[in-house]
């Protein structure tokens, strides 16, 4: 097949999840010697794959950067025909839908969450005194972004009616997808994330430690992804006093960056436990195997705002059991469901830092009971969640949107 790929592959500088999603899936469709075009703001993102085309788009700020897209994206739709129009993104689903429908044979369109005002987790500061202006102030806000999230609604709704296949990356989204955007279910199909697992693989703990420069006698507890509120990792904050009640020399990384850096930081000093974390910030993409390789648990505190509804594919499950290690997870449909189909970590309750301190005490407790998690983590990750076996579903659903 020729693909286009309608939207822009960023260079892989930070492990940002949907930036590595198109990185692995567009790197993996073209292993299946699919013929494949991507923007890019570095055209050697993909130099090592003869069959992946990079369009390259100059960067800039954010308006600059878009027109620059849409001139490059116009002159490659106007110039040449593909088999497949792919996006991840609504807004291009729906231009696609507009301007594109003639110039290729099927769209296909991937969502990994359904559209709602983020905003409303990002917790206002309690007791704050705040002037009249400033209560004018924020109900303009939220004025503002709830007709941006009805226009981001309406966009939606029209890009799927464009899309000849929806692929969704859990049952929950196309639960949703079927219940209020009223998509026919036959038109969807589930394809969940997954893991790299040439680069997320077992790698020698000390030496790990070593490279990083990290106590290689302590117990490490590890922590990847975007610092954005429904991760909830303030109740692996939470947490630690009770671990390091029983377990004083655990240490806690903080792999990644994101806008609840410094109010995690600040709650790490409220409870006097500063010490014991370790906020590396941004890591490449291919040192954060090391982070996972160095520690002994992995931890997915997930909230349940955003996260219980439509569930959860989430790559840092796939990428901590694809190094071996055992994971502490909430338990949220698609994180459960995947510890209790592999055996390769413990879930508990959502937000509850008691029963997630239980069970990082448990396993760092028990030696053996991490090996066997790690151990049947692994296998279950490799076998059935690689980016190769992946992309194997999504190349059928392309093909299926072809015949239809």
């Amino acid at each position: 097949m020729k693909l286009l790929f309608l939207d822009i592959v960023w260079p892989l500088y930070l492990a940002d999840g949907s930036l590595i999603h198109r990185h692995e899936l567009v790197s993996n469709l073209a292993k299946l010697e699919n013929e494949i075009h991507i923007f890019t703001t570095d055209s050697s993102t993909f130099s090592h794959l003869d069959n992946i085309h990079c369009h390259y788009v100059r960067p800039g700020s954010l308006l600059t950067l878009t027109i620059n897209y849409f001139r490059r994206s116009a002159g490659l739709v106007g110039s040449e025909t593909f088999d497949v129009l792919y996006t991840r993104n609504p807004n291009f689903g729906f231009l696609a839908g507009l301007f594109c429908r003639s110039r290729c044979k099927a769209l296909v369109y991937e969502l990994n969450g359904i559209p709602e005002d983020e905003t409303s987790l990002f917790k206002s500061k309690r007791g704050e005194e705040k002037s009249l202006q400033e209560r004018r102030m924020e109900v303009l806000s939220r004025s503002l972004s709830s007709a941006k999230s009805r226009l981001k609604v309406l966009v939606l709704k029209k890009a799927l009616g464009f899309s000849d296949r929806i692929i969704a990356v859990t049952p929950g989204i196309k639960a949703s997808l079927e219940s209020t955007y009223r998509i026919p279910g036959e038109k969807i199909t589930v394809v969940p994330n997954g893991a790299n697992t040439s680069l997320f693989k077992p790698l020698e703990q000390d030496e790990c430690r070593k490279d990083l420069g990290l106590d290689t006698e302590a117990p490490y507890v590890c922590f990847v992804g975007n610092l954005a509120p429904w991760q909830g990792v303030e109740y692996l904050v939470k947490a630690a006093p009770s671990i390091l009640s029983r377990y004083p020399d655990c240490r806690f990384l903080i792999v990644g960056d994101g806008v609840m850096k410094n109010e995690l930081l600040n709650l790490s000093r409220e409870l006097g436990v500063e010490d014991r974390f370790i906020f590396t910030g941004v890591v490449p993409y291919d040192r954060v195997p090391v982070y996972i390789n160095a520690s002994n648990i992995c931890a997915a505190p997930f909230i349940l705002a955003r996260n219980a509804k439509i569930g959860l594919s989430p790559l840092k499950l796939y990428e901590y059991m694809a190094c071996g290690k055992p994971v502490v997870a909430s338990a949220i449909s698609g994180v459960a469901d995947a510890l209790e189909a592999s055996k390769g970590g413990l879930s508990v309750p959502p937000e509850n830092p008691e029963a997630l301190a239980e069970a990082v005490s448990k396993l760092l407790e028990n030696k053996d009971l991490r090996t066997n998690m790690g151990s049947k983590g692994l296998s279950y990750v490799t076998e059935n969640y690689s980016w190769y076996s992946v992309a194997k579903q999504v190349d059928r659903v392309c093909k299926s949107g072809l015949k239809g």
